[in-house]
């Protein structure tokens, strides 16, 4: 007896083998997408970070101006020569052209993937006086040294990869002239 069998087939593995297709492709794009927001973020990271080593760096070249013993208060002014100023301009860093020659430029090792030299300003800001006293163990005062120092404000701009990542740091620093 010869008996044929027909099985009638409707494409319900394939139906499912393409949607599981979908489902994996869906999951691989979505973790490349995460990967690659991830790469951005450690990118930014990174010049954030070289932007702020790049200030610091400028920021103690101008405290180690200021302790030469090179500088005089004459040479601070109200048009920045130099990058040297008076107190004429309170928020000073937001109003001068970094990129001019009113800014002091950190001349020392610069990485390469700096995209501008790091630069400095110094403004001078007023004399004040020190008393700086030696106290027993009680706290009561033995003697009381009195000192005039210049006080300072020393602003500094670093940048990393690109302009876009700028960092501004500022310190005051007091130099006894």
């Amino acid at each position: 007896m010869n008996t044929k069998i027909i099985y009638k087939q409707s494409g319900a593995v394939l139906f499912v083998g393409l949607m599981m297709l979908l489902v994996m492709s869906l999951i691989a794009i979505t973790s490349m997408q995460g990967s690659t927001l991830e790469v951005r973020m450690a990118g930014n990271t990174r010049d954030s970070l070289v932007a702020l080593q790049t200030a610091e760096a400028a920021l103690k070249a101008g405290e180690e101006l200021l302790d030469s013993g090179t500088l005089s208060l004459a040479s601070f002014d109200s048009n920045g020569t130099d990058g040297l100023y008076d107190n004429a301009d309170q928020e000073l860093w937001k109003n001068i052209d970094w990129q001019d020659s009113n800014s002091r430029k950190y001349m020392a090792f610069v990485p390469d993937n700096v995209n501008s030299e790091p630069r400095f300003v110094i403004q001078y800001i007023s004399e004040t006086q020190n008393n700086l006293g030696s106290r027993d163990v009680r706290g009561y005062n033995q003697q009381q040294n009195s000192q005039t120092v210049q006080l300072f404000r020393v602003t500094a701009r670093g940048t990393g990869g690109s302009d876009n990542t700028e960092v501004i740091l500022q310190s005051v620093y007091g130099v006894d002239w």
